[in-house]
């Protein structure tokens, strides 16, 4: 018996013999957090980003590889979804919302939240090059998945300042965006160093839909279907603690937050046009022994009243939390 399978086997014997309530523990959890040890004895604490990027138009897409046919009769399956219905003040107004109500779980959780006019005037600090306003970046969502993203600031910790590891991005832009992460890295641990307090920052990615998708290598087709979902992305929405010394600690959403409601009006937004040019090319490709590919484009519109809101709530179930974990972790 090889190597790899005496593994399987024991991690999962391992599994079975653990009590029911172990096994229900680690199913709940609903925060990742990275490198606990460095949160330990955080008492003084200052906001010094909270960025809410925006999922505004995302693409889905997956691929069969064609099974016992071949990879030429697979095809592939893409649906683009474009975010409509919100304002610039809209944006501004969740993200404000967001950084009032981190603060007040902080400090109703017992941290002491220190002004942050002294981090935004430390010489480290300011050094960091910011973003005046908003700021829109292509990242990666999934393997064959991606989105654009509009970054927004809250104005009480304008402006924008991404810190690396924030974004999941990549090519020429990347480059640009790790090295001032860097420097904005640097600043906040040596303005922990200096005053003993802690900088905390948080970032949340606000999705306007959900995909299913069908497909992989052994597939003979694919499939991606969307619907309107208001939820915070797990993984990428989290908090980071920069401590001295460049020690930092995330603490990570395990899954997705969602709120119930029925927040858009989905519209199939694909021209006559581009239906016709997608029905002659897979009609061109079956004539060539190739499988048929799918595209399609929708539009959600954001119901007056409903998407900021929901998107309030969905911030503050994140703050409680991820704060919640971080008073755990003291």
């Amino acid at each position: 018996m090889s190597r790899p399978v005496i593994t399987t086997l024991l991690s999962a014997l391992a599994l079975a013999a653990m009590p029911a309530s172990a096994l229900a523990a680690k199913a709940k959890d609903p925060v990742k957090v990275t490198s606990a040890k460095n949160v330990k004895g955080t008492q003084r604490v200052v906001i010094g980003q909270l960025t809410i990027g925006f999922l505004i138009e995302r693409k889905d897409s997956t691929k069969a590889g064609g099974g016992m046919l071949g990879s030429g009769y697979g095809g592939r399956s893409t649906v683009r979804s474009t975010l409509a219905g919100y304002t610039q003040a809209d944006l501004q107004q969740i993200a404000d919302a967001a950084h009032d109500d981190l603060a007040a779980r902080l400090t109703a959780a017992g941290f002491e939240v220190v002004d942050r006019a002294a981090l935004a005037a430390h010489p480290a600090y300011a050094k960091a090059k910011g973003e005046p306003g908003t700021k829109e970046m292509t990242t990666i969502t999934g393997r064959d998945d991606k989105a654009n993203v509009l970054f927004v600031s809250a104005a009480q910790t304008a402006p924008l300042k991404l810190v690396t590891g924030d974004v999941a991005a990549s090519g020429f832009g990347a480059m640009g965006l790790i090295m001032n992460g860097t420097q904005v890295m640097n600043g906040a641990t040596t303005y922990a160093k200096e005053t003993g307090v802690n900088v905390v920052n948080a970032i949340y990615y606000v999705d306007f839909a959900d995909s299913d998708e069908y497909g992989g290598w052994f597939r003979s087709t694919s499939a991606v279907s969307v619907k309107g979902s208001l939820a915070l992305l797990p993984d990428q929405s989290k908090l980071t603690v920069v401590g001295p010394n460049y020690k930092s600690a995330t603490l990570a959403l395990a899954d997705p937050v969602a709120v119930g409601g029925d927040f858009f009006d989905k519209a199939d937004s694909m021209s006559g046009g581009e239906k016709t040019a997608n029905a002659i090319g897979n009609a061109i490709g079956l004539l060539g022994g190739v499988g048929t590919n799918s595209s399609k484009k929708f539009t959600f519109t954001a119901r007056p009243g409903t998407y900021v809101p929901g998107a309030k709530q969905a911030a503050f179930d994140a703050n409680e939390v991820l704060v919640g974990r971080l008073a755990s972790l003291r």
